[in-house]
C-alpha cells in the first residue's frame, strides 16, 4: 500500500462515518431525527464504523492498483524495521 491509498481510504471512510452520525445521531439534514426503520441495513449510528472500516478498504485497495507503489528503499525500511539491531538467526526453536 502507498500512501496516496492510505490517506484516500482514511478520508472516504472517516466522511462516510461523519455523514452517517450527523443524518441519522444528529438529525442535521432532516427536520425531524430519521426513524430506525430509515438506517441503512438497520446499523445503528453508532455500530456504522464497522462499515466505514470496510469502505476505507475498499477505496485503499483501489487507489493502490491505480497508483505507482512506493521507492524499493521504503519497502525496505518496512520490511527491517521490524527486525531488532544485532539480532541474528533464530536457534533452537
Amino acid at each position: 500500500m502507498n500512501k496516496e491509498s492510505a490517506i484516500s481510504g482514511m478520508v472516504v471512510g472517516i466522511f462516510a462515518m461523519l455523514l452517517y452520525m450527523m443524518k441519522y445521531k444528529l438529525g442535521w439534514f432532516d427536520a425531524v431525527l430519521p426513524s430506525e426503520s430509515e438506517w441503512w441495513f438497520g446499523i445503528l449510528p453508532e455500530g456504522f464504523g464497522s462499515i466505514a472500516m470496510l469502505i476505507n478498504f475498499m477505496v485503499s485497495i483501489v487507489v493502490m492498483k491505480f497508483t505507482k507503489p512506493p521507492p524499493i528503499e521504503v519497502q525496505d525500511i518496512l520490511e527491517n524495521i521490524r527486525i531488532p539491531s544485532g539480532a541474528g538467526d533464530a536457534t533452537n526453536h
